[in-house]
């Protein structure tokens, strides 16, 4: 924060005002609420899909899997988050979003909101 200060050296109240007042909050390691609840959701429905499958697979109880699959997405979150903040660290904000987004339209799977462009640009007039 910025510590404005007066003529006598004391802080005033323009120490309380936000710096990120346009950016969303961060909520838990670096994430944001939308990136939690993508993360909490992914990792819900993996598990969920692994654990209750593997439980019904050996041992023929899908529901001991499901019941495996709560905790195991608390983990799976928390690590999720830990492996977000690595990526984010020392990054603008919304860097990973947009270079995510530009993965996807190099691959073909989206189309890129962004303009990515090389060549001459016209203005589409002549003299």
């Amino acid at each position: 924060m910025k510590s404005a200060n007066d003529s006598n050296g004391k802080k005033t109240k323009d120490d309380m005002l936000p710096e990120r007042l346009n950016f969303d909050a961060i909520v838990f390691c670096g994430c944001t609420m939308k990136e939690m609840q993508r993360l909490v959701m992914t990792s819900f429905f993996g598990s969920l899909f692994v654990f209750g499958f593997l439980a019904k697979a050996f041992i023929g109880m899908f529901l001991l899997g499901v019941a495996i699959a709560f905790p195991a997405t608390v983990f799976f979150t928390w690590m999720g988050a830990l492996f977000l903040q690595r990526l984010k660290q020392g990054k603008p904000k919304g860097y990973l979003k947009q270079s995510w987004r530009l993965l996807l339209e190099r691959r073909g799977i989206l189309p890129s909101p962004f303009t990515n462009r090389t060549g001459k640009w016209s203005i589409g007039r002549w003299l």
